[in-house]
């Protein structure tokens, strides 16, 4: 399946930025167009289309639900705001989800999957193709660099006090000044948190031994608060 192609819609910078960001970490998504208010939206539509459209609800002019209605036939909405009240009639707009703001990553990428599924349903033949230079990347700043290191490369997080160390599958570890808390919020659905002090990144879980995690050779803890989960995780891609 070809990438998702996106338009953004909102008449606050901040978080049409936000989003923006959200789009350059998922390697199927492409963001083609930032609109700020209805009418740049119709306009830039009538020349280009788009698949997917996340669409802020309360914009001056004229509102979201109000652009709704007048988007083509079938266009597929992810609506976007800070008023949960409006969730209900969004979805009478061809909306697959609804998302609260402020919006944390993890919800963004629950969102965009139910889009990604919606069209793979549409061309199940079709995988999707994610094309080289849309592997996800993060930037770490540690010391005074900032460091782009590549999800795939991570094998774990560890909790260091005030910092995080990031160990590398390829690499020295890295130590960046954050908290868990924080860092888990932007990682990709495959990292996945066992422990107060620990994320790791499943597709480098190699088992469970009672409760321990064996990462390329090195055991990590798995607290009980977090055990199931991660369980839950394994069963269902057990044969």
């Amino acid at each position: 399946m070809k990438i998702i192609t996106c338009l953004i819609v909102d008449d606050e910078p901040n978080a049409v930025q936000l989003l923006e960001d959200y789009i350059q970490k998922i390697p199927y998504l492409s963001l083609k167009q930032k609109c700020y208010d209805a009418f740049d939206t119709m306009q830039y539509l009538e020349k280009e289309k788009v698949d997917l459209v996340f669409l802020d609800i309360n914009m001056p002019k004229m509102s979201g639900m109000e652009l709704a209605a007048l988007l083509p036939k079938g266009q597929c909405i992810i609506f976007t705001s800070a008023y949960a009240s409006f969730a209900l009639e969004g979805y009478e707009y061809n909306a697959l989800d609804y998302i609260l703001k402020p919006i944390i990553f993890k919800r963004f990428v629950q969102a965009v999957e139910k889009v990604r599924d919606y069209f793979l349903a549409q061309n199940p033949n079709k995988p999707y193709v994610i094309p080289e230079s849309k592997k996800e990347f993060m930037f770490i700043k540690s010391d005074r660099k900032h460091i782009k290191i590549y999800y795939d490369d991570i094998l774990y997080f560890e909790a260091q006090q005030e910092y995080v160390k990031v160990v590398l599958a390829n690499d020295s570890p890295v130590l960046v000044y954050k908290r868990m808390k924080q860092l888990e919020e932007l990682l990709p659905t495959n990292f996945i948190r066992i422990h107060n002090s620990f994320i790791l990144n499943n597709n480098y879980l190699d088992f469970l031994v009672d409760n321990h995690a064996s990462v390329k050779g090195e055991k990590l803890p798995i607290s009980a608060s977090y055990r199931a989960k991660l369980i839950a995780i394994i069963e269902n891609n057990a044969l």
